[in-house]
């Protein structure tokens, strides 16, 4: 058995291990050299901009989809991502809800952010950094519907 073994690793599936399912001889040591899967930046930005709307206190962005949407969409929250590799740095840009402490809100934006990144992209967070760039009032529900009557 230990020269089936070494022939396999010769082939380059890397040292043998008794792996259960009768993959006896396979291992992930030869991972690297299969490739690697690579998350576009746009898509971290979407976790993030997801991520931080689930905050508690972060200020809803009620301007809608579509052109319109976005001409009275406030943009925030807003994130730049910097990757490389498997590591990530993010910067989150965010509007609060009065009187909700920015720095709670903006620790919780940090906390979330890095915790869904690295549940759903896989990816290493090295730093979060977010700015409050607004707060602002909710409108009561009635003031909302006048408006767009």
């Amino acid at each position: 058995m230990a020269e089936a073994g070494a022939a396999r690793d010769a082939g380059g599936w890397g040292a043998t291990t008794g792996a259960p399912g009768g993959a006896e001889g396979r291992t992930d040591d030869g991972a690297a050299d299969r490739g690697g899967l690579v998350i576009a930046d746009r898509v971290l930005q979407r976790i993030a901009v997801v991520a931080a709307r689930e905050v508690d206190g972060v200020a809803p962005d009620d301007g809608g989809s579509g052109p319109l949407g976005r001409l009275f969409s406030s943009g925030y929250p807003a994130v730049e991502v910097d990757q490389a590799g498997s590591r990530v740095r993010v910067q989150v840009d965010v509007a609060t809800l009065w009187p909700r402490p920015a720095a709670q809100v903006a620790g919780g934006v940090r906390d979330a952010v890095a915790r869904r990144l690295g549940e759903l992209a896989g990816v290493r967070v090295d730093a979060v950094t977010v700015t409050v760039r607004d707060v602002v009032r909710r409108r009561p529900r009635q003031q909302q519907e006048a408006r767009v009557r």
